[in-house]
């Protein structure tokens, strides 16, 4: 697999599988949610990416700090309070991050 299919396959994961947090968790609309997870991890996954491949290697900073944005992102797009925003990225994050961890090593 080339390095660039390796990105694309990450992105389609974690859009998948914060899909599937999304909806456990929030309950709405499940075409919103993906839709809004697809917009979401359209930013946050390819610049996650490239700072992490070429900038800084640090895995649980950049980890956290896309958790951090994705917060106010879920919070805005999804009309739901701080509280609940941070305990779905944190999820959502968790569970993308250790399923990429067993698919890429």
């Amino acid at each position: 697999m080339t390095f660039f299919q390796s990105l694309i396959l990450a992105l389609i994961l974690t859009i998948l599988i914060e899909f599937a947090i999304y909806f456990a968790t929030i309950r709405q609309d499940p075409i919103r949610l993906f839709w809004y997870s697809a917009l979401i991890n359209s930013f946050t996954n390819p610049l996650f990416n490239y700072l992490y491949n070429y900038e800084l290697h640090n895995l649980y900073l950049l980890e956290s700090a896309v958790a951090l944005v994705e917060c106010f992102l879920i919070k805005h797009l999804l009309e739901i309070g701080y509280r609940k925003a941070m305990l779905v990225s944190f999820l959502a994050n968790l569970a993308a991050l250790l399923i990429g961890l067993i698919v890429f090593g």
